[in-house]
């Protein structure tokens, strides 16, 4: 965790990007009832799962002019040494203020090149 905020931090995308398996990542975000009403103002047709890429995270990242900072509080860690799963708490900060936070998941394989992110899932609240 503290490699994928250091890359975030440092907008290094290439970094980040690194801290994935090659291939078969998934990434979801689940809006809660009250951020889907409101994406569903903007836009009628709007999911309220909505899947993307680590690359595409990976490339906002890099692009981005922002003060960005991922912050993670509550982590629990189940492990047999060869996969895990670590679900926590996160808020996102962008230039200081709070645009995202929920709960998420990552889970892990550990392979010949050590621990790589295999999936994430979040949940999208309103900021608090």
């Amino acid at each position: 965790m503290a490699a994928f905020h250091a890359a975030v931090v440092a907008h290094d995308g290439k970094r980040l990007a690194a801290l994935f398996t090659s291939s078969g990542s998934s990434w979801f975000n689940v809006l809660s009832d009250q951020r889907y009403a409101l994406a569903r103002v903007k836009a009628p047709d709007a999911a309220k799962i909505r899947m993307s890429s680590y690359q595409d995270f990976a490339d906002f990242v890099s692009k981005s002019k922002a003060s960005l900072d991922p912050q993670h509080s509550n982590l629990r860690i189940q492990t047999d040494g060869i996969i895990a799963s670590a679900y926590f708490d996160f808020r996102f900060m962008i230039d200081g203020k709070e645009q995202n936070r929920g709960s998420e998941t990552w889970q892990l394989v550990r392979g010949v090149d050590g621990w790589r992110i295999a999936s994430i899932s979040y949940s999208s609240n309103l900021p608090g």
